[in-house]
Order: structure tokens, then C-alpha cells, then sequence
């Protein structure tokens, strides 16, 4: 990856086109009449500008980066808002994204132009790869180069959500993953509630699901300062690693519609962290900086402060 201008084509049929208008123009004016000469000169000025002007102009092109989110999803796009000196056509790489074209086009435009990212798994970015062309003025030649841009905060994207693991769940490792939490069935029962995939048969209200015709569980009061530990410690390899981060995901929104407090222990750049999740979004930004537990450590669960 470059950040130089080149050709958006192969070099050879470049440099023979230049070779071949030389050659004409030298014959022209060296046994033409005074009009083949004007005219020689008209067209090769014309083909020089056309194939080696995008070069100058892309050279010289500024594009910035204007507003975009600080939280996205793997697989669901997201825009950027972008500012360009000149008319570009913009191709995101990393994350990748959708083709557009962004700069003024005339006075009743409004400023910055949006392209779409498409990020297709979680992680962490200060910056964007895009790849920028132009063949102006002329059309005859695109020339193009990569540029890495700041972004205006840090892009979390989280995992999508997975499907949940079965709940209550005490240990469980596959995969080179390891998912492990304590979920205690205490308190009094206040209620009844429709049954969700995963729920436990010893919590069927029997009695409500009589009465209301469809499968009811129990709902119970829990202590306010009672916690379910998550620890999940993901694999080494990239595509487990982000089946594995949906999963949980998955279960983590679970346990928090049903009003369950969660602590998620996982492991970061800086070290192993744990701290509390209370929402998706928090959930899916510690997912999103997770990173597999290196092997000197892979004994021992992470732990830490949030």
C-alpha cells in the first residue's frame, strides 16, 4: 500500500502511447506544413494533459475527514462525512465500504459528501485506508493513490449479535474459547413471563401457563447488588474469534433484558480487564477491543479493573 500516485492501468500502454504522440510530433514538425504542425501540437498537448494531468491533480487533492459515528456493527453499515478539494472518486480498504464519489461539483452544492463503510468484523479504528482516483480534466487516464485518514473519535465495532448460549450455563470451553459464569436461581417469585429460548424447565409456572394458554416462567426478585460473572476468552483465530465475541454478544443482551447485572472479564491490549456492562453498546465496545489471551496466559482467567 502506496501512497504515491500511479496509473490506474498497466504502465506499458502509457509510456508506448506518450512514445508514439512524440514520435508524430517530431515528424510533424520536422516535414509537415505549418497546420500539420498546429495541429500535432494541439494533440499532443491535448493526450499529454489527459493521461499525465490526474497525476498533478491527484498529487495535489486534500480530503479530511469531517464527522462520523464513534459505534458501528459488523456487517451494518455506517457513513462518513467527507471533504475534498477536487471531484474524487473514493474507495474505502480498511474498513472496507462502497465506491462514491466526493468534492464540489457547483456553487449549490453543500459542503462534505458521505460514503458508506462496511466493516465486515469487530475491532478498533483511529484511522481510514481509502483509496482516492481522478482521471480529470479530460477523462483519458485514471491515476490513483492510498491515503490514511484520522478519524474525528474512535470507531468501535462490535461483534453482531449472535445467538445466545444456554442459560444457566457454569463452564463451558470449545473451540479455543472459553465461556464461563454463575447463575444462582434465588429470590422470591413476583411474576410470570412469557418463555425465551434458553430459560430453565425448573422455572415453568405451571400455573400461569395454564391460565394464559402458552409456556409462562417464573420471574424472580433479585438482590440489587447480586452479579453474574462473564468471562469469555477468545481464540486465537480471527474467524472463531468473531463467532465466538457474537455469541456472546448474544448472551450478554440476554442477561441484561432480564435485568441481570453483568461483569465481563475479557482481554485487551493493555491486559486482562473486568468491569461491568449495562447496556449493548458497552457490551459491544468491550467486545470490540478484546483480542485472544496470549498462551503464557491461557491458564488463567482474565482479571482487572474496569
Amino acid at each position: 500500500m502506496s501512497p504515491w500516485v500511479r496509473p490506474a492501468r498497466p504502465v506499458a500502454p502509457i509510456g508506448a502511447a506518450l512514445a508514439t504522440l512524440g514520435i508524430w510530433w517530431l515528424v510533424a514538425h520536422n516535414g509537415g506544413s505549418g497546420w500539420v504542425q498546429a495541429l500535432g501540437d494541439v494533440v499532443f498537448g491535448t493526450l499529454a494533459v489527459g493521461i499525465l494531468g490526474p497525476a498533478v491533480v491527484l498529487a495535489c487533492a486534500k480530503v479530511r475527514i469531517v464527522e462520523g459515528p464513534a459505534d458501528g456493527t459488523a456487517g451494518t453499515p455506517f457513513d462518513l462525512r467527507l471533504e475534498a478539494s477536487t471531484r474524487l472518486r473514493i474507495r474505502p480498504l480498511a474498513p472496507p465500504g462502497r465506491e462514491a464519489f466526493v468534492g464540489p461539483v457547483g456553487r449549490s452544492r453543500p459542503p462534505g459528501d458521505r460514503i458508506s463503510l462496511l466493516p465486515t468484523g469487530r475491532g478498533v479504528h483511529e484511522t481510514v485506508t481509502l483509496d482516492i482516483a481522478t482521471a480529470a480534466p479530460f477523462a483519458l487516464q485514471w491515476w490513483t493513490r492510498h491515503v490514511e485518514l484520522p478519524l474525528p473519535c474512535t470507531l468501535h465495532v462490535a461483534p453482531r449479535k449472535g445467538r445466545p448460549e444456554s442459560l444457566p450455563l457454569r463452564h463451558r470451553e470449545e473451540d479455543g474459547a472459553t465461556f464461563e459464569w454463575t447463575l444462582n436461581d434465588v429470590g422470591q417469585t413476583r411474576g410470570a413471563r412469557p418463555y425465551s429460548p434458553g430459560d430453565s424447565r425448573r422455572q415453568v409456572h405451571w400455573r400461569a401457563t395454564a391460565h394464559s394458554g402458552e409456556l409462562m416462567m417464573r420471574e424472580r426478585e433479585r438482590p440489587s447488588a447480586e452479579t453474574i460473572t462473564m468471562t469469555v476468552i477468545l481464540p486465537a483465530d480471527p474467524h472463531e474469534a468473531e463467532r465466538v465475541a457474537e455469541r456472546a454478544l448474544g448472551t450478554i443482551v440476554q442477561l441484561l433484558e432480564r435485568g441481570t447485572p453483568v461483569l465481563l472479564a475479557t482481554v485487551e491490549l493493555s491486559g486482562p480487564i473486568l468491569g461491568k456492562v449495562t447496556d449493548r453498546r458497552g457490551a459491544g465496545r468491550r467486545l470490540a477491543r478484546a483480542v485472544a489471551q496470549p498462551r503464557s496466559s491461557a491458564q488463567h482467567p482474565p482479571a482487572g479493573s474496569p
